[in-house]
């Protein structure tokens, strides 16, 4: 009990800033999500409605204001938040101690440096997992606050696919254990915390479209008009044109290929007609909604099995008496 409360004493600030900005962070969006509720309670027109009637075109675009003033602040949180966990929970946790000398007293005390990590690491660790929960059960709410036909969430956009699910916890927790690692490499709060920040930027935007990498995709091949080829609440991944042999093209090599026969204005449905009568196809890859809990525990794998790594052998290192 006695290194858990030191853990408390020396890490207390970083707990009560966070919890404070989860609970500033939850009643915006409580906000939000009460007022468009309310909106969608009284001007939600029929789910089926078509979006150019001037009913069902308003809604979408009121729904889409609102969603978006919210979202923009949203959109943030999976760049700073681990960031943040990174380089001011995990980074000073061992850094300070040997930046400052502490770990000499400590050490030498009836706590073993066994369990003085463990009690640490796993406090913190832990602490650091809810907090990311905590993030994803307020957004959840505040999305389906939204989710009122005929507008809809698709929470397999990269937009929301990091602030729900598991994704908030798996990355602040890997962020948490890399800034321990650097740490107890560098021994040096500012170099861990530097590095920590560069680390977690370059993870975020290598990762930034990679789930759509995580399985093969699904195809559709439309051989007439469709409005919607790919199901509701998918991710797209690409779309192109094929000839009657299979050849790939772009939109721009069919455009010159059907600009005699079917003109150049191709938001019509009367120039995809004649597309097709023409032999193209036009092909949608992307992966269906129920791959989502998938791709949220293959992200997760990816993060935390090299960040677990990477902690393990900081903590052995750690642990090994010095000469």
């Amino acid at each position: 009990m006695e290194v858990l409360w030191l853990t408390w004493r020396q890490h207390r600030m970083q707990v009560l800033l966070t919890t404070a900005l989860l609970a500033v962070l939850g009643a915006v969006l409580l906000i939000s999500a009460l007022g468009a509720a309310d909106f969608a309670a009284q001007n939600a027109p029929a789910a089926d409605c078509v979006a150019d009637t001037p009913a069902c075109s308003a809604y979408l675009v009121e729904m889409n204001e609102r969603i978006r003033s919210v979202g923009e602040l949203l959109g943030w949180l999976p760049l700073l938040a681990p960031a943040m966990i990174g380089a001011f929970w995990g980074a000073p946790l061992l850094a300070r101690e040997f930046e400052q000398g502490t770990h000499q007293l400590t050490w030498t005390q009836s706590v073993t440096r066994r369990r003085w990590l463990a009690a640490k690491i796993v406090g913190l660790g832990a602490a650091v997992t809810l907090g990311g929960l905590v993030l994803a059960g307020i957004v959840e709410p505040w999305l389906a606050a939204f989710d009122v036909p005929p507008y809809n969430v698709d929470r397999f956009d990269m937009s929301w696919f990091r602030v729900v699910g598991i994704m908030p916890a798996a990355w602040w927790l890997a962020a948490f254990v890399l800034g321990l690692a650097t740490g107890a490499l560098f021994r040096r709060t500012l170099p861990a915390m530097a590095v920590t920040l560069a680390v977690c930027a370059l993870a975020f935007f290598g990762l930034l479209r990679a789930p759509s990498f995580y399985a093969t995709p699904e195809r559709v091949v439309q051989a007439a008009v469709m409005d919607e080829p790919e199901p509701d609440d998918s991710l797209h991944v690409t779309s192109y044109w094929i000839d009657g042999s299979g050849v790939k093209y772009t939109a721009q090599e069919r455009e010159l290929a059907l600009a005699g026969p079917c003109g150049t204005d191709e938001t019509t449905k009367k120039y995809a007609r004649c597309a097709f009568s023409h032999g193209y196809r036009q092909v949608a890859e992307f992966h269906p909604a129920d791959r989502f809990w998938q791709f949220q525990w293959t992200e997760a794998g990816i993060l935390l099995i090299p960040a677990l790594s990477l902690g393990g052998l900081a903590v052995r290192r750690t642990l090994r008496p010095r000469i």
